[in-house]
Parts: structure tokens; C-alpha cells; sequence
């Protein structure tokens, strides 16, 4: 399932109001994650370490919480979904075109590179 760059937005702020039942996960690599990051990201996980990492989300499959991933434009979160989904999570979103459509759609101040 995908999440639009808005409905993220509307999340994160409905976060700031108490309502926290989703983790944002970053799957880019430290070197873009040093560039830019959407304000309220949880976790940073690059890909490539992704599957040795991935039993850090466990607790959040039997919580219920949704977790949602992104990337810069779309592609590897869509990997991270993927391998979310193999690996029994059920409620996991992508977003949407990435920190790149988040920054355009959502929050023009987070760099684009």
C-alpha cells in the first residue's frame, strides 16, 4: 500500500498531538540521509543493511503500529515494503515518490538533491 506524500503529512501532525500509531523508517544511505530527512523519521535503516536490521521492527509486527518506509524517489522503499511484507508485517506503507515528493507536495523546506 502506498501512502501520499499529504496523508504523511496529516499523520506526522496528528502525531504531534499524541496520536502515535506509525514508526517512519528512512531506507536511504547515510550520505543522503545527512542531506535531508523528513522531520519525525524514527529510524534510519539503509537497504543494504536492511535485512540484518530488520528485526528491529519487530516489535512494532505485534504492536499493530504501521510502518511506513521511505527513500529519495520510491524505488528501494518499495524493495523494503516488499521484504516487510515476506517477512509477515502487515500494515506497511510506502510513500508515495519519496523524500522527493515529500518535499514537494508536503514540505518544500526539506532539500532535494
Amino acid at each position: 500500500m502506498n501512502i501520499s506524500p499529504e496523508e504523511l503529512k496529516r499523520k506526522l501532525g496528528e502525531r504531534e498531538k499524541g496520536n502515535d500509531d506509525f514508526i517512519l523508517v528512512d531506507v536511504r544511505n547515510p550520505n543522503e540521509q545527512e542531506i535531508a530527512v523528513i522531520p519525525g523519521t524514527d529510524l534510519l535503516m539503509p537497504l543494504p543493511d536492511f535485512d540484518l536490521e530488520i528485526s528491529k521492527l519487530e516489535p512494532y509486527k505485534e504492536s499493530g503500529r504501521e510502518i511506513i518506509v521511505y527513500c529519495r524517489s520510491g524505488g528501494r522503499s518499495t524493495t523494503a515494503y516488499g521484504k516487510l511484507k515476506r517477512n509477515g508485517f502487515m500494515r506497511v506503507s510506502n510513500l508515495e515518490g519519496g523524500i522527493l515528493s515529500y518535499s514537494d507536495e508536503a514540505d518544500p523546506s526539506i532539500a532535494k538533491y
